[in-house]
């Protein structure tokens, strides 16, 4: 019989006064509550170790005197830091509080700029028009040396014929301007045609000399004038090319029949003609070179790049 025997697992034997139906039911409902055990609480073990952190810094600290009243650990945990917690936001309700009563007294720079008031004197309203001290008034020489000087910078010599012909009185003004400093820098150069005047802030010396040679029209003694220049000053004989540049502008043919008319004529009977390494024609005058010498300085040299 079922009734009365032990059944395995149990110690306890069913007492026959009790309705054995409910007995039964008992039992099994023991055993069921005995099977199921309560389920554990996850350890956050971040958040332990947060806690005891922050209880180390507050200077709290963790005894197990939990533990000796039967708390759980957990709970002690989540009750310290639930404290930890209230602690933290009644501290910083008041920083809270503290900041935003610093923004507020921060100033705004547009406000600020708004709430100024306008300046009474703008420091550049007072301010004295300064102009610009008068010129002396120049004279007629200044005036025409100005005209001389722009025709100068215009690579330009000025015949004396021209400023006759355009400026009235033009020799008492032209003869006034040694005397006056402000028109030092004329020169007047005398030319086998006319007397010619420049600036010599604008041009240089040997400019004008070539230019006047140019005014006069006198091929031969142009070319002569600057054969002797080049042979006196560099020194160096001059290439029959070289007049065909600026300023001179001479074609081949007028250089060919220039140097044929000087070569019999006594006043340049100095002037010579050589032919250099290269085949290459030049003129050089015996007052200043040796044929020699104008020879060698004229070579190329095969061994120059």
């Amino acid at each position: 019989m079922l009734f009365g025997r032990r059944k395995p697992g149990y110690t306890t034997t069913v007492d026959s006064s009790v309705d054995p139906e409910q007995a039964v039911l008992d039992l099994q409902k023991a055993e069921l509550a005995a099977k199921k055990k309560p389920k554990a609480e996850v350890f956050d073990i971040d958040a332990a170790s947060e806690t005891a952190r922050r209880l180390k810094e507050t200077g709290s600290s963790f005894d197990g005197s939990a533990a000796k009243t039967g708390e759980d650990v957990i709970a002690a945990v989540e009750r310290e830091t639930a404290e930890l917690a209230a602690m933290q936001a009644a501290g910083a309700a008041p920083e809270a509080a503290e900041t935003a009563q610093d923004e507020a007294a921060k100033p705004q720079l547009l406000d600020f700029l708004a709430g100024e008031p306008e300046a009474e004197n703008d420091p550049f309203a007072d301010q004295p028009t300064q102009t610009a001290p008068e010129l002396p008034e120049l004279t007629p020489a200044q005036e025409l040396a100005g005209y001389i000087r722009s025709r100068s910078a215009a690579a330009l010599i000025t015949p004396h014929a021209l400023l006759v012909s355009e400026v009235e009185n033009a020799d008492e003004l032209l003869a006034q301007m040694p005397q006056d400093p402000q028109c030092e820098d004329i020169v007047v150069r005398a030319g086998a045609k006319d007397s010619y005047y420049y600036s010599n802030a604008n041009m240089s010396d040997n400019y004008a000399m070539i230019a006047q040679l140019i005014e006069d029209k006198d091929l031969c003694v142009m070319f002569a004038e600057m054969v002797r220049f080049n042979a006196r000053v560099y020194p160096s004989a001059t290439p029959l090319k070289y007049f065909q540049r600026s300023p001179y502008g001479l074609a081949p043919e007028e250089i060919e029949q220039t140097w044929k008319t000087m070569q019999g004529r006594l006043e340049f009977a100095d002037i010579e003609e050589l032919t250099n390494n290269q085949n290459e024609r030049f003129l050089f005058s015996t007052q200043y070179l040796t044929r020699r010498y104008a020879k060698a300085i004229s070579d190329v040299d095969d061994f120059c790049d």
